[in-house]
């Protein structure tokens, strides 16, 4: 299955009457700019398969309960919130407040993504974005960035049951006068709780419908809707799917995704080739640190390593090692921005060799 990065973008809207009902599930800006937060990913696993589910229903005054289906996930993807002027095309979006880069292998050419976002307390644009391609294709070197300066709508804030947008027609030229129109409309409907693998968490249900007009040569040859149902949760883990038919009860549906937000995975660097004649663990630096640390090691033989961070109880923080290495010196840095201040301890294990330090997180 090809993999495929999902950027929040949106085509230009015009916003429907809101009247709010109330509701115990409401998701503020600043709930959304956590979303974003330098540090952390979006890990999206995506799945084929087509089950039967229990969507639930509109509902303004009960809350509901929802589980994500029993499917095989085959596809994964990663979106890395970053500052906008860590990124090589931060200065080309002035006022961008949050970016998002991901990285999709496309054969013979590398493809890098970054989006750049604006969050106020109503509302959240994405301002622009940029598509990176490198690499070799046809026996020619490939190294271009395409722009995207347009500015496109993402979300009406708070999110709460009640709120709803319509978005602009958007319309395809087939060939001639072949054409497909697309319509589509969003709302909050519904509130409750969504059971996910990692947790129970209060979520808003997203209903999306689109509507598709098919013209051939002028006339009307066919119509359709679709629905797009995701599930929104104050964590800013989502659960979106697809249904054929108007969401409501058990249907079937497919195409279903799963987004969590977390950490993003530390990068392990090789130093130069020099192999060194023993294990060694350096202390980080900077120390004390806020937020971020880096940790240097070597191994002088190939085998398994494991580099973790534990607090002061023996709970695991975070695995920044967990993988077979070739011998050679290594550093990797620690980002800690979701971690309270605080004592840790980092643990380095390969072969026979163990070894603990203390490291200071200063906030």
């Amino acid at each position: 299955m090809k993999k495929s990065f999902y950027l929040l973008s949106a085509a230009a809207i015009t916003l429907v009457s809101q009247s709010i009902a109330l509701s115990q599930i409401t998701i503020p800006a600043g709930d959304m700019a956590n979303y974003f937060g330098a540090g952390t990913s979006w890990f999206t696993y995506r799945s084929s398969d087509t089950v039967m589910m229990n969507v639930g229903s509109a509902s303004n005054s009960v809350a509901q309960v929802w589980s994500a289906p029993a499917v095989t996930y085959e596809d994964t993807s990663r979106l890395d919130n970053v500052l906008p002027s860590s990124t090589p095309y931060g200065n080309d979006f002035p006022g961008a407040m949050y970016a998002q880069v991901g990285t999709l292998p496309e054969g013979p050419v590398t493809v890098e993504y970054y989006a750049y976002y604006k969050l106020s307390n109503d509302s959240l644009f994405i301002i622009g974005s940029v598509q990176h391609e490198t690499g070799s294709y046809g026996g020619k070197t490939v190294d271009t960035s395409i722009f995207n300066h347009s500015v496109r709508f993402g979300f009406v804030l708070p999110l709460q049951l009640g709120a709803g947008i319509v978005l602009r027609a958007d319309t395809v030229y087939s060939s001639g006068n072949d054409v497909d129109v697309n319509f589509e409309t969003d709302s909050y409907d519904a509130y409750g709780t969504l059971n996910l693998p990692n947790g129970s968490f209060g979520t808003l249900r997203e209903i999306s419908s689109i509507a598709t007009k098919v013209y051939l040569s002028g006339a009307l040859s066919n119509s359709s809707t679709s629905y797009l149902i995701t599930w929104v949760t104050e964590s800013g883990n989502q659960l979106q799917m697809e249904a054929d038919s108007l969401p409501s009860g058990n249907v079937k549906v497919h195409s279903v995704s799963l987004t969590y937000i977390g950490t993003t995975p530390a990068t392990l660097v090789k130093a130069p080739a020099q192999l060194p004649g023993s294990f060694m663990l350096a202390q980080n630096y900077p120390n004390p640190f806020n937020p971020s640390t880096q940790i240097q090691f070597s191994v002088p033989q190939a085998g398994f390593v494991s580099l973790k961070v534990f607090d002061m109880l023996g709970r695991e923080v975070a695995t920044l090692v967990h993988q077979e290495l070739t011998p050679s010196s290594y550093s990797i840095t620690w980002n800690a921005a979701n971690v309270a201040s605080g004592v840790y301890l980092y643990k380095l294990d390969a072969g026979n060799y163990s070894v603990t330090k203390k490291m200071v997180l200063m906030k």
